[in-house]
């Protein structure tokens, strides 16, 4: 096995020794998108505080969902979710986060996780229906798709201006191969742990991070981090990389 449960705390102290707070926000990254209707995606989750919304995430079980781990860096805050709905704001089933587990490693920068993927359980269980459904795991032998579809309720646009979509956003997105993207941005990128997709005015953008990307039926990324917009490739950690550890923690 090559990561471990740990307790939550443990990680948020190590990443809040600057100063007491976590230098990576829980922001980074639809651009060129269209709204989206939750039948379309019935695995996505919004997930808040208990004041503001933070992040997607996505549902693999009645009981258990995945988000990036900067999204959960908070010692002090009451998360939640709501299912089942296109809108972060209103509407679906609402549930309370517990057990959040993460992906143990040596290495962890204040900056930005470096596995920066989590999982978590929820209560009460989703009732599946038609807007409430799991996401399937990729398997090993899954090549990595041409194209796949990212969505959220981030910023539509890059503007100073712009804020939160209240709606859901997705746009198709394409791979962009791995020596390319890691000479496009200055963060250390793994082949395997990190994946990338988008550029050409498509990607995700600030408010998408913990947000599936995925087919119809699959979830290969978790947007994790990116640098402007639509302008240079978006940065998912690679679920692939992680199933043994998933499946050991959650039993799927």
């Amino acid at each position: 096995m090559h990561g471990a449960v740990v307790i939550l705390y443990f990680l948020v102290f190590l990443l809040n020794k600057i100063d007491g707070h976590a230098t990576y926000k829980a922001h980074p990254k639809v651009i060129g998108g269209e709204s989206v209707g939750i039948a379309h995606r019935p695995f996505m989750l919004s997930l808040r505080s208990s004041s503001r919304f933070l992040c997607g995430a996505s549902i693999l079980s009645k009981t258990w969902a995945i988000t990036a781990l900067h999204c959960l860096t908070s010692r002090r805050a009451k998360y939640y979710i709501r299912a089942g709905s296109n809108r972060w704001n209103r509407g679906g089933s609402m549930h309370r986060i517990r057990n959040i587990h993460i992906y143990n490693d040596s290495y962890i920068s204040p900056f930005i996780p470096y596995h920066d993927i989590a999982l978590f359980e929820v209560k009460p269980p989703f009732r599946f229906s038609k807007t409430i459904q799991p996401i399937h795991l990729p398997k090993l032998t899954d090549e990595t798709p041409r194209e796949l579809f990212v969505c959220g309720w981030g910023k539509t646009d890059i503007g100073k201006e712009a804020k939160l979509s209240e709606t859901l956003m997705g746009v198709h997105v394409r791979h962009v191969p791995f020596e390319i993207c890691v000479n496009s941005t200055d963060y250390t990128l793994v082949r395997n742990v990190h994946l990338c997709y988008g550029t050409e005015g498509k990607d995700a953008c600030f408010g998408d991070s913990g947000a599936a990307l995925a087919d119809t039926k699959t979830i290969y990324g978790i947007v994790s981090y990116g640098e402007s917009c639509g302008i240079v490739p978006g940065v998912y950690a690679n679920v692939s990389h992680y199933l043994k550890w998933i499946q050991n923690v959650t039993n799927l």
